[in-house]
């Protein structure tokens, strides 16, 4: 009996993590979704994966301050093709690219959270970018 229960036990950890390591299956066209820094979802119309790699600047004008300009948020994220092939792409939250084209879709940079705050500095694990992947018309 307790060789059973210890094999039940062992099959249950095996099953959490593979769970945990599993990729979740991502959002549909036109439906945003929210990532954090290191999580990888997988566009559902392409196959494709986004993986949120790390704040490079955060340069955006802090709440409750006054500033000549409202700065600019660049994130980096890692977009992995089903052919293995893999790029990086930076999107902004002011200056620059908010979107880049992936085939006929186009994945958008909508906010990045928090935002910062006069008093102190983000720890990188406490961000998250929102994103939406669009249909492009042509």
């Amino acid at each position: 009996m307790r060789r059973g229960v210890r094999i039940l036990a062992i099959l249950v950890s095996l099953g959490l993590v593979a769970a945990c390591d599993a990729d979740p299956t991502g959002p549909e066209a036109g439906e945003p979704f929210t990532l954090a820094p290191g999580e990888r979802v997988t566009l559902e119309p392409m196959g494709t994966h986004v993986r949120f790699l790390l704040v490079a600047e955060d340069s955006r004008c802090p709440l409750r301050a006054q500033c000549v300009w409202a700065g600019d948020g660049a994130v980096v994220f890692e977009v992995a093709r089903r052919d293995g092939h893999s790029v990086e792409h930076t999107l902004h939250t002011n200056e620059g690219p908010k979107a880049v084209v992936l085939d006929s879709y186009e994945l958008t940079l909508l906010k990045l959270n928090p935002h910062p705050e006069v008093t102190g500095e983000i720890a990188p694990e406490d961000y998250r970018a929102t994103l939406v992947l669009s249909e492009r018309l042509e």
